[in-house]
């Protein structure tokens, strides 16, 4: 009827337009506890511990909910499975038999599939880019020479640089890439634009710590991709597009859809949420590289 495809080709099956129904799903978690997690019949721990750190299922509560939704949902907190539901009812928030959070409440139906893949530990692994060159390890050491270039940032020619940086959770929409001034694609051959560079990330083992050392794989990220050059760190970074690149229509915004998708595959165990930002225009890098020399001096204070 929502033109919605289900069935087990498609690995979404119905279980029933009743709330009954979801008995059967947490039946379906239980032989998978007793078929593959050697759990007994009648284990109800070690049941609750397989399913807690093997299925990652979740309870998405939408609409009113009444006491037999109360009740179901409760049933499947019990499986270490938590409840994320879009209307107003009492939140438990502490952690104890869910991995996080037990049950959240008044999420808008924009953010509920985030938020439920956050609340769960559920981390999504990206097998292809959305990008249109190639990327492999085995590009990291290509070159662009300025005749082969379509453009560049940074290499003391404009102002660049590139920051990292730990945000709250609730700051960061994962998989926003923004591109704040005029994209590569607006330049002719052999142009330059100011470039600044900001990663935001948030996940619940990340530290502020770790921020330097995740800024530093930036370099080896963007070198990963056919066409992209990539040179120094901080607010000495300089950035090469090359002709065949632009040709085959790779732009700033793609260089925020790379890093997203690295970042998640290489540090999915510390992070739950990336989003990129890339600015262009010059009197925007201007300030926010004052922004970021200051976190540098920080971080380097701190090792001395």
């Amino acid at each position: 009827e929502g033109g919605v495809q289900l069935g087990w080709e498609t690995r979404l099956v119905p279980f029933g337009r009743e709330i009954t129904s979801a008995i059967y799903a947490l039946g379906f978690a239980s032989r998978a506890a007793l078929s593959f997690g050697g759990v007994q019949a009648g284990d109800f721990r070690h049941n609750l511990l397989y399913n807690k750190n093997r299925i990652f299922a979740f309870v998405m509560a939408l609409g009113e909910v009444t006491d037999e939704w109360y009740a179901t949902a409760a049933g499947a907190i019990n499986y270490g499975f938590p409840v994320i539901a879009d209307s107003d009812i009492p939140e438990i928030l502490p952690t104890g038999v869910c991995t996080y959070e037990h049950v959240v409440s008044n999420i808008p139906h924009d953010q509920i599939v985030e938020k439920s893949i956050e609340v769960r530990g559920l981390k999504v692994k990206i097998t292809e880019i959305p990008i249109p060159v190639s990327v492999s390890p085995a590009f990291e050491g290509e070159r662009i020479r300025k005749e082969e270039m379509h453009c560049e940032f940074g290499g003391q020619r404009t102002p660049a640089f590139e920051w990292l940086r730990m945000r709250d959770i609730s700051e960061v929409e994962d998989a926003g890439v923004e591109v704040l001034g005029p994209d590569s694609d607006s330049l002719e051959p052999g142009g330059k634009l100011p470039l600044g560079i900001i990663v935001e990330v948030a996940g619940r083992k990340m530290q502020r710590d770790f921020e330097p050392v995740l800024e530093r794989h930036i370099h080896t990220f963007m070198n990963e991709a056919q066409g992209l050059w990539h040179m120094g760190q901080r607010d000495i970074n300089w950035v090469r597009i090359s002709n065949n690149a632009a040709k085959a229509g790779f732009k700033l915004e793609h260089i925020g859809k790379l890093l997203h998708a690295k970042f998640h595959d290489e540090y999915s165990s510390i992070l739950d949420k990336v989003q990129v930002k890339l600015f262009t225009d010059q009197k925007q890098v201007e300030e926010l590289r004052k922004q970021a020399q200051a976190v540098y001096a920080e971080r380097d204070a701190r090792l001395e």
